[in-house]
């Protein structure tokens, strides 16, 4: 049976009115809670991996590997398309090609790549270089190559970090260029006004891109006002990672503080809420059809799904309920 081509679902969402919002995610358990909002893409970002899987800024530190690993874990763990941010595809053309071929081989619908020099850096950070819009183009056309060999509906995003480097109209000619090399869609990285972008959607003939970043170099433009000028791609890659460090950050400032491990309980979700986020009825379910009888009875003495669900609530949640009650 052939596999499912999330990139021709993630097109789809392009050919709709409005602007489509792009959460990010920074592994798997930040993805399945952006698919169970309601959200329908995920993009990951580079900035959130680094943070997560290394803690260290996003400074061109993760390898093509290591980012690959994640991505791929991250696809894994939802039904809704993911948009991969692959930095600068991680060295020259070849590179790129090589990069797109492995995310459109682990099921990837998007993938972006930017024109800075490689090791890259977020692009709200000072410190920034770009490589030659030539450069740019043949790594876009080395993209498109990989990702027709795979899956020809994956998207393929190209970012220009010129803004901050050399100014709005090298923004707007590398734009221009990347999307005449085929880009399906063109993200520029911070402009500074919203008649600068205007201006980037009338110019560039493809759909334009730009992220949000709390504190960071952009603009604190309304998502409403961006639609409005004609945005087509509103990423909004802190979401979870900020919200997420903030809340384990109280968490653990509570537990130093009062060692009341009853307050860590309001503070986020519970044993029984998070173990639905992640799952484990589904593989609950499983063993009972998979694995032997013998064996499952020696697990849980019973078959019956609901006995087994009723005798660890009472064994879980509901003994903290009592306690609650109690005190």
């Amino acid at each position: 049976m052939p596999r499912r081509s999330k990139g021709r679902e993630f097109r789809k969402l392009f050919e709709r009115e409005g602007a489509l919002l792009r959460p990010c995610a920074f592994d798997a358990l930040s993805a399945i809670l952006i698919e169970r909002v309601g959200f329908e893409v995920v993009g990951t970002t580079g900035y959130g991996i680094a943070a997560t899987l290394i803690g260290q800024p996003d400074i061109g530190l993760v390898s093509f590997g290591e980012m690959l690993e994640r991505v791929r874990t991250i696809i894994n763990a939802v039904n809704i398309p993911v948009d991969v941010d692959a930095d600068t595809g991680y060295g020259n053309a070849l590179n790129v090609y090589w990069t797109v071929y492995n995310f459109a081989a682990v099921g990837a619908a998007g993938v972006r790549i930017e024109d800075q020099v490689w090791p890259k850096r977020c692009g709200h950070m000072l410190g920034k270089r770009l490589i030659s819009k030539d450069e740019m183009v043949q790594k876009v056309k080395a993209a498109i190559r990989a990702r027709n060999e795979i899956d020809p509906d994956m998207v393929i995003g190209a970012r220009t970090d010129a803004r901050g480097v050399a100014g709005l109209e090298e923004a707007l000619e590398r734009g221009k260029a990347y999307a005449a090399a085929g880009a399906d869609y063109v993200y520029v990285e911070a402009p500074q006004s919203i008649e600068e972008v205007e201006r980037l959607v009338k110019e560039i003939p493809v759909p334009v891109a730009l992220n949000i970043i709390p504190g960071g170099r952009t603009p604190p433009f309304a998502i409403q006002e961006l639609e409005r000028v004609g945005v087509k791609y509103i990423s909004v890659p802190m979401v979870a990672l900020y919200a997420a460090t903030k809340a384990m950050y109280e968490a653990l400032k509570v537990l130093k503080e009062t060692r009341d491990v009853r307050a860590l309980e309001k503070l986020g979700v519970t044993w029984w809420e998070f173990n639905d986020i992640v799952g484990l009825m589904k593989w609950r379910l499983l063993e009972l059809e998979l694995l032997p009888q013998n064996e499952l009875l020696e697990m849980y003495g019973t078959t019956d799904i609901n006995e087994i669900l009723s005798r660890e609530f009472k064994e879980t949640a509901a003994k903290w309920r009592k306690e609650e009650q109690r005190s």
